[in-house]
């Protein structure tokens, strides 16, 4: 299914632009543009809690206890 959108024409002619230049259609170079701005926001947020989590240093123990634990296990070949 497909609908249609409003953009500015700089923005059509950029869309056009690109699907020139990697011979996709324009809807596939937008469902592109989507998603890598949807996985840019996922990893700045990942990011952003990861370097909350580094700046305490109680829950930066808790996993490194975790990764420790992880560890042992992950060697354990026996059974």
């Amino acid at each position: 299914m497909s609908t249609t959108i409003r953009v500015s024409e700089e923005t059509r002619d950029r869309l056009a632009s690109l699907a020139g230049a990697t011979g996709r259609p324009m809807t596939r170079v937008l469902d592109d543009a989507v998603e890598a701005l949807e996985r840019k926001l996922f990893f700045d947020a990942f990011n952003r809690r990861f370097r909350e989590l580094r700046d305490d240093p109680e829950a930066w123990a808790e996993i490194e206890r975790e990764r420790r634990a992880e560890e042992g296990a992950a060697g354990d070949h026996s059974g």
